[in-house]
């Protein structure tokens, strides 16, 4: 991989942000990354300071499995031997990818004063992503820079769209793609930066929403520095139904996309009808499909205790799927990732991983097999 200097990257980020919404949508095609194996991931959230800013010193696990628990916190709170059982489950399911959900999980080279106490080394990550593909799980980085999500950042989440948090992001994302020896995809997030998800959660102290040109320029700024990479961008494609024909103009076509939310609502039929836009618009797709297996934990005499999944219910999972068999050309759909959405903890919340995951396996199995 090419050395990038980040010293120039002011200057660059000016004279790209000058051209950045220039005919961006027609940008040449990138090689397809999983031509001739469908992708079967699951994202874990290595880190999980990425919905709400308002820190606390937690001194014991939080024992609801829930995916934001409503605080940041200034340690690590995934479990490595849950990360190791949840991994190592992946793979006996038939998963063959793992997106590693960062945040602040990592010491950065570039920014190590973003790290928490337990934030692991480079070199154990490294040790890690070895361990992942001698599973034969392919590892892929994520980082979000959401500014709903990006609590992970520390100092820097309060400068969101500045010059500088721009620099920063762009060696973050250099940092991540060379510590996972140049993946051939990287998923930057970017989802639900809004008003209503940071102010409405009640979880922010800080809110901030950047919208029209400004977004898309930071957007595409995180897509330049994943390609100096060698990597393909990834992204959530929520932004498509606040602004649709910003979307269409400005998405780059080698982004691919990460469709979510399959719930039929009068109110957002936009959450149905991205879908099937991205695959009229000829992007590659690995859609979300989201378990929340939080649903089913119940509270009973003061404890958690969690409800295995209903498999005889036609859930969102199997909804999105069906969806996607419809509505994406064959050609453009190149896999699914599961994401159970709760940190990576002891207990029930381990439960929720394995659950999840061992429904996402048999659900991904059956749709190759009736799509052959």
């Amino acid at each position: 991989m090419n050395v990038i200097d980040r010293k120039g990257f002011i200057g660059g980020a000016a004279a790209f942000a000058g051209t950045a919404l220039a005919g961006c949508a027609s940008a040449p095609k990138a090689a397809r990354p999983a031509e001739g194996r469908f992708i079967k991931a699951a994202l874990l959230h290595l880190g999980s300071n990425m919905w709400c800013d308002r820190y606390t010193n937690l001194k014991t696990p939080v024992r609801k499995p829930s995916w934001n628990n409503k605080v940041a916190a200034p340690y690590v709170r995934a479990d490595d031997s849950v990360w190791h059982d949840v991994t190592a489950a992946a793979a006996k399911e038939g998963l063959n990818l793992i997106v590693v959900d960062i945040g602040e999980a990592l010491v950065f080279p570039s920014h190590p004063e973003i790290a928490v106490k337990g934030s692991w080394t480079p070199e154990k990550m490294r040790r890690e992503l070895d361990r992942l593909r001698g599973l034969g799980l392919e590892p892929v980085p994520k980082l979000n820079f959401s500014s709903t999500h990006n609590a992970w950042m520390g100092k820097y989440r309060r400068i969101t769209g500045s010059e500088q948090y721009l620099q920063i992001q762009r060696e973050l994302i250099l940092d991540a793609a060379e510590i996972f020896g140049g993946p051939r995809l990287f998923h930057l997030g970017w989802d639900e930066e809004t008003y209503g998800h940071q102010g409405g959660w009640g979880n922010y102290e800080y809110c901030v929403v950047r919208r029209g040109g400004k977004w898309w320029n930071d957007f595409l700024l995180s897509v330049e520095a994943v390609r100096e990479a060698g990597s393909r961008a990834w992204c959530f494609s929520d932004q498509f139904w606040y602004d649709p024909d910003g979307y269409r103009k400005n998405m780059p076509k080698d982004v691919v996309q990460c469709p979510w939310n399959c719930v039929e609502s009068k109110e957002h039929p936009e959450w149905i009808s991205t879908i099937a836009e991205m695959g009229r618009l000829g992007y590659d797709v690995i859609a979300d499909i989201a378990m929340f297996p939080g649903k089913r934990v119940t509270e009973e005499n003061g404890s958690w205790v969690y409800q295995p999944i209903d498999r005889t219910k036609k859930t969102e999972t199997r909804r999105m799927m069906e969806y996607c068999r419809r509505d994406i050309p064959k050609r453009q759909l190149l896999g699914f990732v599961a994401c159970p959405w709760v940190l990576l903890q002891p207990g029930v919340t381990r439960e929720v991983y394995l659950d999840s995951l061992k429904y996402a396996g048999e659900e991904l199995a059956r749709f190759e097999r009736e799509s052959v």
